[in-house]
């Protein structure tokens, strides 16, 4: 028959999104083939093995199974560090979160038996002070008056607005006329520290919108803060341009043997990582999946492995291999330990930023509960910081109750006043004090 004129079709072009990536590791053992003329029978034939998803060649070690050498066994070391890292800085994040609540339900009633009692406090001293109250001396009643105003200006501050009334009636300062008053100390102590050391001057304060005065006083002094630092930005750039053109000059040189070797590993570590990545996306594909919950669930396992590659979490790459079902154990004894000891140093990495973390956690939780200069927030210190918190509020609610008690006679207010102006004037000479040493650490000791 004679051969047709037009040629055999072409077969269609591989979509590029499924080409297979090149395997990790370059030291492949090949399988072991039979010796030449060796027959095979139906009862030693070997059954087909399967040939290993490229998505998985990273896998470091199966479940069960652990690495013999030293190599294997420094990388399981550090995956294991970083799993341990991982759990206590979980650990820290959800007793913070449950000690916020503790502390909401155990504190809650507490303090607002405190505030019912300091109103209850201010709505029996008040009336000594109607008419001309008999039995009480100038400095008795000038005590008074100021614990009356003191606490209805809190109580006041608090929403109090029945407070706020009583306050300005007691007080020859009204609410009004003290917010003014502090407003413009604030304004000043802006100009003295702030302004004065960015070389600017504030907008002017005015008396008749106070907290419009601060607002902009603040928003200048922001604007000024951003200057200051664009430029420094600027001198840091240049100065990074010039390290730039001296580590290029230094880099000319020929580095030692160990500079060659870290860096090899380094450059090693980061093409692993940026071929894993591209392994789990060609092996997660959403094009791939046979239905509309597998593209949902390919769809969140990609999510993850951006995240992950992001973070350059070598882990939780290789934990996604699992999730995916990717996993052959057959590769595990095609790593080298060159290899691992590339990968071993990414997981340091990881592992040096998550110790950072964990510590900060500890320390945000210190701060924020208020604990001791030595404590580190963790769930015991938590604990026994809220109880003292506990123990102190109880025996001030103890206390409270028991001052509310002397006040409603007049034999035993005289004493207790006596007793609160003892207290008002120590606590007078303490500020004095405290303020003195203030300006002695602001002198020059040089002149």
């Amino acid at each position: 028959m004679p051969r047709s004129s037009r040629s055999a079709p072409r077969a269609p072009a591989p979509d590029p999104r499924f080409v297979e990536q090149p395997s990790l590791f370059g030291d492949d053992i090949p399988p072991k083939q039979p010796p030449l003329g060796a027959a095979t029978t139906n009862a030693t034939a070997q059954p087909n093995t399967p040939q290993p998803n490229p998505a998985t060649s990273l896998l470091v070690q199966a479940p069960g199974q652990r690495q013999r050498s030293a190599a294997g066994q420094a990388f399981e070391r550090e995956r294991a560090r970083i799993e341990r890292l991982r759990q206590q800085l979980q650990t820290l994040e959800a007793d913070g979160q449950a000690h916020r609540t503790r502390c909401a339900q155990l504190l809650g009633p507490l303090q607002q038996q405190q505030k019912q009692l300091r109103r209850a406090m201010v709505l029996a001293l008040d009336p000594w002070l109607e008419g001309k109250p008999k039995g009480l001396s100038a400095n008795q009643l000038d005590t008074l008056r100021q614990i009356v105003c003191a606490q209805s200006e809190r109580l006041a501050l608090e929403g109090e607005a029945d407070m706020a009334a009583l306050h300005d009636r007691r007080s020859p300062q009204t609410l009004a006329e003290r917010q003014l008053e502090q407003a413009k100390a604030i304004h000043q102590d802006l100009q003295q520290g702030l302004g004065d050391a960015l070389e600017t001057d504030l907008p002017e304060f005015d008396p008749n919108n106070p907290s419009a005065a601060l607002h902009a006083a603040l928003e200048h002094l922001q604007q000024q803060f951003k200057q200051q630092r664009d430029e420094q930005e600027q001198l840091e750039q240049l100065e990074q341009q010039k390290a730039a053109k001296r580590a290029a000059k230094q880099a000319r040189r020929k580095p030692s043997a160990a500079a060659e070797k870290a860096a090899a590993h380094l450059a090693d570590a980061d093409a692993t990582l940026r071929l894993l990545y591209r392994q789990l996306a060609s092996a997660l594909h959403p094009d791939r999946a046979a239905d509309a919950a597998d593209q949902a669930h390919k769809h969140t396992l990609m999510s993850a492995v951006n995240a992950a590659y992001a973070n350059r979490d070598l882990v939780a790459l290789l934990e996604l291999q699992w999730r995916a079902e990717l996993v052959d154990p057959d590769h595990l004894e095609r790593v080298g330990d060159e290899r691992l000891r590339s990968l071993t140093l990414l997981l340091k990495q990881q592992a040096a930023a998550l110790e950072r973390d964990r510590q900060a956690c500890q320390w945000r939780l210190a701060e924020e509960f208020d604990l001791l200069p030595h404590e580190v927030g963790n769930l015991a210190s938590l604990r026994r910081a809220l109880q003292d918190e506990l123990d102190d509020l109880q025996a001030e609610l103890d206390l409270m109750q028991h001052d509310l008690e002397q006040v409603q006679a007049l034999a035993t207010l005289k004493p207790w006043l006596t007793e609160q102006r003892r207290l008002l004037r120590a606590a007078e000479r303490e500020q004095q004090q405290r303020r003195a040493f203030a300006s002695l650490d602001d002198l020059d000791p040089w002149g």
